[in-house]
């Protein structure tokens, strides 16, 4: 487990805390991306803690190379949910959750170990988000771009309309296990199409969509 967070006490007291904690491996954390790469070498970590804007293109390049050595790895953002044009950009990078930085910490380990399991979550403002993006008429138009399936959209647009998880598995006569995970699908070919845009063409900014 790593920590990336600038702020020392808020640092410190997320490591005394996990530290503790038998969930998780022994916690590792820095303070900038620069003393996050000094460590890294060439150590993979089942999850990591950004407490770092995703804005920063540093960050952008940290959270992509973390997802490229392991598609395995959870990579979850500690920013307040007002942020969610951030959030957002964290998650086309890499990023496969986020949770309030001022989480009371045993709900937050609670949440970080249901996510170790493949537990995948959206709230109504990233989900309208998510179709926004893949609504877009130039990524629909290329074909081999990963685009939503009839199942996912249907469950986005019922996230972005406030539903909870027991109504959309009652809905689409599914187990809530089975709507999580295809909340996950969504995530990795939100990683995918986002790849190839940035070979392809400058990243869109969220301004633009």
């Amino acid at each position: 487990m790593a920590l990336i967070d600038s702020r020392p006490m808020y640092r410190q007291r997320l490591s005394d805390y996990f530290k503790k904690s038998a969930k998780f491996d022994p916690i590792t954390s820095a303070s900038s991306v620069s003393d996050f790469y000094n460590i890294l070498g060439r150590n993979e970590y089942d999850v990591v803690l950004c407490g770092l804007t995703p804005a920063q293109e540093a960050v952008q390049t940290l959270l992509n190379e973390l997802k490229s050595r392991s598609i395995a790895t959870k990579i979850v953002l500690l920013a307040p949910l007002e942020q969610k044009n951030t959030i957002f950009q964290g998650l086309c990078h890499g990023a496969t959750a986020f949770m309030p930085e001022h989480l009371p910490l045993p709900i937050m380990e609670q949440r970080l170990s249901s996510h170790m399991q493949d537990n995948y979550w959206l709230n109504p403002e990233l989900a309208r988000l998510l179709l926004r993006y893949f609504g877009r008429r130039y990524t629909q138009a290329r074909k081999d771009a990963p685009t939503l399936s009839d199942t996912e959209r249907d469950l986005l647009e019922m996230v972005s309309e406030g539903a909870c998880q027991r109504r959309i598995a009652e809905e689409q006569k599914a187990e809530k296990k089975h709507i999580r995970a295809l909340v996950g699908g969504i995530l990795t070919k939100l990683h995918s199409v986002h790849r190839t845009e940035q070979k392809s063409t400058t990243p869109p900014t969220l301004q633009h969509m």
